[in-house]
């Protein structure tokens, strides 16, 4: 009988060193998993917000151009608003000499 107990202690026992070795490498590979997780959130993370100030700039310079674009064709129609008003003036001086002419 003591001789079956030592035995059923013994294999206890390397089930219990089994039980915490498979217990203690599951918590590494978990801690493992854990940090590539981390460390992937982070990169995933910045490339996002380096995305973010790209597109920002890229915003930003369609902006600008758009703004110079207006500002471009309103210097344009201001010119031709100035010829049309300087055609308008000399078409009304013929128009009043050649009224007058025929008045005359």
């Amino acid at each position: 009988m003591d001789g079956t107990l030592w035995a059923e202690v013994a294999k206890n026992g390397i089930f219990a060193v089994a039980a915490a070795v498979i217990a203690w490498t599951l918590w590494k590979e978990m801690r493992r998993m854990s940090d590539e997780a981390r460390a992937r959130e982070e990169r995933i993370s910045t490339e996002a917000k380096t995305e973010r100030e790209r597109m920002h700039s890229e915003a930003i310079a369609r902006e600008d151009r758009l703004m110079r674009l207006a500002e471009g064709l309103t210097q344009r129609f201001e010119a031709l608003a100035g010829q049309y008003e300087g055609l308008a003036q000399d078409v009304h001086e013929i128009k009043s000499s050649i009224n007058g002419k025929d008045a005359a």
